[in-house]
């Protein structure tokens, strides 16, 4: 829930959009009072604009599915409890701060994908849809192109273009 929260945020979209709370069946007034807060939050926030922030959404989506993601996730216990493989103790903080930039560099990463996906051909094209620096972009882009999400098409006006592979 952490994460989620934090990819949202990430994206630009109010994080208190998403809530937990665990409530017994024996909890009524509970279950009430926490339905009409997380009620009362969303509506101060107010709608969300599925124009402005589907294709965010999109890479959200994918960054939450991914490998890297799942598999960090995958490792908070033991790598919290019994440190990583080298005998060095992380406590949560440590781990979370290395999770939140697993996550940051995965969105970017689908940020990049979806907006190949949705026309973008260039660097700028990307960072005109995405917002991200042109510089973050290249560096990004060779390690997509090195792991086969996505492949160069030829130069178009001295250009390299791009298309999603995956």
């Amino acid at each position: 829930m952490r994460l989620t929260g934090k990819v949202l945020e990430l994206s630009g979209i109010d994080p208190r959009r998403l809530d937990l709370e665990w409530v017994s069946s024996a909890e009524a007034q509970r279950f009430a009072d926490v339905a009409t807060a997380i009620s009362d939050t969303v509506t101060g926030i107010g709608p969300l604009d599925r124009d402005r922030y589907g294709f965010v959404l999109e890479a959200a989506r994918r960054t939450l599915d991914s490998e890297a993601v799942r598999w960090t996730v995958g490792k908070e216990k033991a790598i919290t409890d019994k440190g990583d493989v080298y005998g060095r103790s992380w406590g949560v903080e440590g781990y979370e701060s290395v999770l939140d930039s697993v996550a940051r560099e995965e969105l970017e990463k689908n940020m990049i994908c979806v907006a190949l996906r949705r026309g973008c051909k260039s660097v700028r094209d990307v960072g005109s849809m995405t917002g991200m620096e042109l510089s973050r972009i290249s560096f990004l882009m060779a390690d997509l192109e090195r792991t086969g999400a996505i492949q160069f098409t030829g130069m178009k006006h001295h250009k390299p273009e791009f298309e999603a592979v995956s």
